[in-house]
This record gives structure tokens, C-alpha cells and sequence, in this order.
């Protein structure tokens, strides 16, 4: 049995039209006393059909509560006697039968027969109810849990279903209370302490930690929170679900209150790590752990919160803060040699598309393998590399045999082989990703902030992210690892030089005192800045495409932007230059340059510090560092890649620099 309220809506609208029809066939005809006839005719049909179809209507309420929609007596009488609220409704959810429960507490003791159910719970589904674990609706205020099941008659369009209503609000209560009151992990750490420690009093480094305790207490005290002091510079918290997710909200307003506490001449961050979502207590300690490394491997003064699904990280919009921290690096350097000694060869590789970091770094890795008394093989990939003028004159040099293609490494590596991977620590952007997988040890050397997804089992990891480049970071192992009469050679030195040269752009940014050591032992070397310099040039044909590529930039909120699939693939070369060379205009914070090759999209992204590319770039997938950084898209619409960097930049600005969202240019 079936009932449908369009049907006596469909003669209603029928009567009416004909009524007006007439109406306007009488005052066509311009006759009065017709047209008063047919206006009392349209009311009194109007009126009697409203009134029959009110009987029709109760009349069909009574059948269908009398005799149920199809339902044997006996079945009426098991579905009106069960406690839980029954409802019987068609295939387009209308509402055909309900017994006594569901009328009382779902109803309010009203009757809505015939009523798409849909409107009085709006978003209820046949579908999902029927699901084995059925669907959750707030019903007045009440929870319920549903579960539907439908007929199979021999004619489909008669198929009723049947909906069991649970209340079940005090356990949903009691679950949103559990969910709320989870503990979650923060662990806290005082970046800058070891500086602090070495430049300033210790009566003043003294003052300087009661401050940040007593903000650290002002904080935590906001929630109702345990929060412990573990040792001078690190603390932990334990906080509820409920409370993370308002310090969330608020961006974790402690990274800016320490920051704001004078601490001249090393500025004052602390970096947090937060575990939440983990079944144990235990397991957020460990989540938090991992998510404080990340933190610190991105350079400090931020948050990081590793859950089930991945990282989250808030603040890291400020310079990193050079740790000038020379026992690390012996330390290292004695790892580094033992295990040179140790394995069978070496083997060196840096990242895709590899620039004069990369290939400066592994060439004095090599000379560490070599002092160590190591065979030592560098992967290379020739035809992809933006560091060809060194390779050029290390082949003059007669260092031919050092270097490798990325498809013949498989060949060079076994268990006992140490693999070095420097100036990089994702594994989708090392030469050849299968290498990893090849041997047990494994070394990572790199300058770049930590990226989500970074390779994991290395034997020995030195990640600084306050260097300035990975170039930096080799020259101060090869001070340790040096003999009389083994050193670098001149070449070499001055490839790890113009690594330093390009990532600190002649030393205008992320340069400290460490990085001029390097560069000084690297002139001790024999190393000369001229020729050094020389790697950069470019020549004619070279210049005019980086001018023209300079000229198509847009801005847009202080970045320049430029989008292009004009640039011949040998020039490949030119999109870092173009980035570097939009610096120079003033009114430019920072640049994001674009360019499609084949089915490939070249992003590089400069700074000059005012600007954090790497949370830029992260936005697309890629990384780097905080003033240079990029991305490779696979094969993408230019217009779309456009508009997803501007999305980047909206991105950034408005979570990380809402101070700054006023430079609209372009926008």
C-alpha cells in the first residue's frame, strides 16, 4: 500500500488553474455579472476542497493506524508493543505507520502522516541507516542510533523500511566527555640555552629561565593541565583534548611570548612537540618525542604535533639561530671515519637536478672516504645538474672516474657499503631512491629544514638546519679528518666554496660565524673566491633568457611570480637565477618562480628572510629552506599552477604574517 500527498496537490493545482481560466475568459469578455458568478464559484470549489481533502486525509490516517501500511496484525503488534520507537516510511521516506514510542518521543505526540520524514530530521538517509553500524541523529535534543531494514515485495515500488530508533544520549555524552578529557602530550625546549650559556652570566641566564617558566605556568595554567619542569631548559605538559584544541586554535601563543623576552644578544625560542590521538599515554609521549625532533630539524621556534596521520606545524616563520657547537662536529667526524674504515666502499649521492651544494658536498665526502682509506664513488647524474661548471673543470682535473650515473649505482652498492646522502633527507628527491634500500648503512648530511616523509634507519644523521649549507657542515668533518698529508686538493675546496657562496648567496643570508670558518679553512685550502665566483657566471644567450624571464614576474602581496612555459629545457639553470635576481627589485620580499618542461613544473621560491619559502613550498608538496626552497609539480595546466601558488601565499600570509596581509599588490 502506498500513499502519496502529490497526488491531491496535483487535483488542487488542476481545480485552481481551470477557476483562473475562466476568470480570464470572463474579464476578456468584459462581463461583470460572470465574472462575479465564476469568483463565487472559485471560492466555494476552493473551500469544499480543502475541507474533503482534510477528511481524505484523516481517513488515510486512521487506515493507515488502524490496518498498518501492509503490515499483518501480528507484525503491527510486535512493532506498536517493542520500547524502542518504530518508524515504517516508502521508498522517498514518507511517513506511512510509527507506534506509540516513536509518536511520544519523537513526535511530540503529533501526527505527520504522509510527511517526507526528511523535513523533520533533516539529512536522514535509508542508505546510511541501513549500513550495519547504521546512522547517529540529534533528535530533540536527544541521541540516537538507527538502523533500517526494508522489505523485498514482488514489486519494487511497494518496498517499505523500517527504522529502529536507539536512544543511546547518555553514552554518547559519556564518549564526547572521554574524547574531550584525552590527555595529550607537550614536550617544550628552550632552542637557544647552549648560546645562552656561553655569552651571557649565569645570574642573567638565571632571570632569563624564570621568565620563561613564569610564562610557561601562565600558559599551561589557562587549561586545567600537569605541567613539569624536567630539566633547566625542557619541560612537559599534560593537557586535555579539549584544551589542545583552543591552544591550536590560538596558534600556540607561548612561541610568541618567549620570543618577546629580551635576551640579548642570542634571541630567546622554544620549540614544542605535541603526541595527541595515540591509544596510550605512552604512545603520545613517543608521538611527542618525534614531533619535538621534527620540530628542531625545521630550525626551532615552532610547534609540531605528529598524530596517526602525519605532522601539523605552527610558528617557524622567524631565521634560525645558529648553533656555533664545534664538539657536535668532531663528534661526527669520529662516527664518520669509523664507519669509512669499517665498510667495504663508499658510496655518495646527492639530490635530483643537483646544483654546487650538492655536488661541492659529496666531492668532499669523497676526500673523507679517501682520507679514511675507502674506495669512494659519487652518483651523478650529468645531463640533469645545474652544477655544471664545476663538473667540467673536476673532469679537466682528471676526476672522471670518481663519479657514477644513477643507473649504474646499483652496482656499487651492497650491505657492507656505506651510503652518504648529503644536502638532502627525502627519499623522492635523492638520485636514485632504491639505493636506500640496498645497504644498512646509511649517513645523512644536510643543511635543510625537515620535511615530513624524510628517510628514516640512517646509522648516523647530522641534520643543521642553522648552517648554511651542506657545504659548510663537510668542510668543518674534513678539520677533524684531515691528515698532514692528505687534504683536500684546491678543486675541491673550491667546490665546496661555491656551495657556500650560492646557498648563502655570497653571504648575504643565513650566514654565521661558523659558515666563515669554513670558508676561511677552504682558503687555507687553496681555494680562491675569484674562481670560485667564475661557477656563477652565465653567458650571453643565458643572460637574455633569465632578463626576459625577469621581466614577465607579476607581484602579488609582495611575492613576484612568474608562470611560463617559454624557456628551453637546456636553460634549466635560469629559474633559480631568476628567482635570485628578483631580490634585487625593491618593493620584492620574496619570488616564486615557475616554469613547465615537458610534463614537468620547475617551482624555485627565494627570500630574503622576511618570507619563510619553505612553509610556502611545503604548501605545494616540495620544501628547502627558510629564504630558498622549491618544488617539482608533475604535468599541470599553467593557469592552474598559478592559482595554486597564489593559494601558497594567501596561505602563509594569513596563518603565519597576518601583520603583513596588507601588501595586496597584485591581489
Amino acid at each position: 500500500m502506498k500513499f502519496k500527498r502529490s497526488i491531491t496537490m496535483e487535483i488542487a493545482w488542476c481545480i485552481l488553474a481551470l477557476c483562473f481560466l475562466a476568470l480570464t475568459a470572463a474579464m476578456f469578455f468584459v462581463n461583470l455579472n460572470m465574472f462575479i458568478v465564476v469568483v463565487c464559484l472559485t471560492i466555494a470549489v476552493v473551500l469544499l476542497f480543502t475541507v474533503r481533502v482534510i477528511q481524505i486525509r484523516k481517513s488515510l490516517a486512521t487506515l493507515i493506524t488502524g490496518i498498518g501500511p501492509g503490515m499483518s496484525v501480528t507484525q503491527q503488534t510486535i512493532l506498536s508493543t517493542i520500547g524502542l520507537p518504530v518508524l515504517v516510511t516508502d521508498a522517498n521516506r514518507s511517513v506511512l505507520w510509527y507506534n506509540d514510542s516513536f509518536r511520544s518521543m519523537i513526535l511530540n505526540n503529533k501526527d505527520y502522516y504522509l510527511e517526507d520524514f526528511a523535513r523533520l530530521v533533516p539529512g536522514f538517509d535509508l542508505e546510511a541507516c541501513a549500513q550495519p553500524g547504521g546512522a547517529e541523529y540529534l533528535i530533540q535534543e536527544r541521541h540516537y542510533k538507527t538502523f533500517c531494514a526494508g522489505s523485498a515485495p514482488e514489486n519494487a515500488a511497494d518496498i517499505l523500511y523500517v527504522s529502529f530508533f536507539v536512544n543511546d544520549t547518555a553514552l554518547y555524552n559519556e564518549a564526547v566527555q572521554y574524547r574531550r578529557t584525552r590527555p595529550s602530550i607537550l614536550m617544550f625546549t628552550v632552542d637557544s640555552y647552549d648560546e645562552l650559556a656561553s655569552e651571557i652570566k649565569e645570574s642573567e641566564r638565571a632571570e632569563l629561565m624564570s621568565e620563561v617558566y613564569r610564562a610557561m605556568e601562565d600558559f599551561i595554567n589557562t587549561t586545567n593541565g600537569i605541567f613539569l619542569r624536567t630539566s633547566t631548559r625542557n619541560y612537559v605538559a599534560i593537557i586535555e583534548e579539549q584544551h589542545i584544541e583552543k591552544i591550536i586554535e590560538k596558534r600556540f601563543t607561548i612561541l610568541d611570548t618567549v620570543r618577546a623576552i629580551q635576551s640579548d644578544p642570542v634571541p630567546l625560542t622554544m620549540s614544542i612537540g605535541v603526541g595527541r590521538g595515540a591509544k596510550s599515554m605512552y604512545e603520545n609521549y613517543i608521538l611527542a618525542k618525534q614531533a619535538l625532533d621534527m620540530a628542531l630539524g625545521r630550525g626551532g621556534d615552532q610547534a609540531a604535533i605528529k598524530t596517526q596521520n602525519g605532522y601539523e606545524f605552527y610558528g617557524g616563520t622567524n631565521r634560525a639561530v645558529e648553533k656555533r657547537n664545534k664538539v657536535k662536529s668532531r663528534i661526527i667526524a669520529s662516527a664518520l671515519g669509523d664507519l669509512m674504515r669499517a665498510a667495504e666502499n663508499v658510496v655518495v649521492m646527492g639530490h635530483k637536478l643537483s646544483d654546487l651544494d650538492s655536488l661541492g658536498s659529496a666531492v668532499g665526502i669523497a676526500r673523507a672516504a679517501k682520507i679514511c682509506g675507502s674506495d669512494a664513488k659519487i652518483v651523478f647524474d650529468s645531463r640533469n645538474t645545474l652544477a655544471k661548471p664545476l663538473f667540467d673543470k673536476l673532469l679537466l682535473e682528471g676526476y672522471g672516474d670518481l663519479f657514477i650515473t644513477p643507473s649504474e649505482a646499483a652496482d656499487y652498492v651492497e650491505k657492507d657499503t656505506l651510503l652518504v646522502v648529503v644536502d638532502c633527507h627525502v627519499p623522492s628527491l635523492v638520485e636514485n631512491a632504491e639505493l636506500l634500500t640496498m645497504t644498512d648503512n646509511l649517513v645523512i648530511i644536510d643543511h635543510h629544514r625537515k620535511m615530513v616523509g624524510y628517510i628514516e634507519g640512517a646509522v648516523l644523521s647530522y641534520h643543521e638546519p642553522y648552517a648554511s649549507s651542506c657545504c659548510e657542515l663537510v668542510a668543518e668533518l674534513l678539520q677533524h679528518l684531515e691528515s698532514s698529508d692528505n687534504k683536500p686538493t684546491k678543486i675541491e675546496a673550491e667546490g665546496m666554496l661555491a656551495g657556500i657562496m650560492l646557498d648563502s648567496r655570497s653571504y648575504s643570508v643565513r650566514t654565521g660565524v661558523r659558515t666563515f670558518e669554513a670558508a676561511s679553512y677552504l682558503r687555507r685550502l687553496g681555494a680562491s673566491p675569484t674562481d670560485a665566483k667564475m661557477m656563477f657566471c652565465s653567458d650571453l644567450e643565458t643572460y637574455k633568457h633569465k632578463s626576459q624571464l625577469v621581466s614577465s614576474a607579476q607581484i602579488y602581496r609582495g611575492c613576484a611570480v612568474i608562470v611560463s612555459d617559454k624557456l628551453p629545457e637546456s636553460m634549466r639553470v635560469v629559474i633559480p637565477q631568476a628567482a635570485d635576481e628578483l631580490l634585487n627589485i625593491e618593493g620584492i620580499d620574496a619570488s616564486v618562480v615557475a616554469v613547465k618542461f615537458q610534463n614537468k613544473v620547475h617551482i624555485s621560491a627565494r627570500s630574503l628572510g622576511a618570507y619563510n619559502v619553505q612553509l610556502i613550498m611545503e604548501y605545494l608538496g616540495g620544501g628547502g629552506h627558510q629564504t630558498m626552497a622549491g618544488v617539482q609539480l608533475d604535468d599541470a595546466d599553467l593557469d592552474f599552477v598559478k592559482k595554486l601558488i597564489c593559494e601558497a601565499i594567501d596561505n602563509y600570509l594569513d596563518k603565519n604574517m597576518p601583520k603583513q596581509t596588507g601588501k595586496e599588490n597584485g591581489k
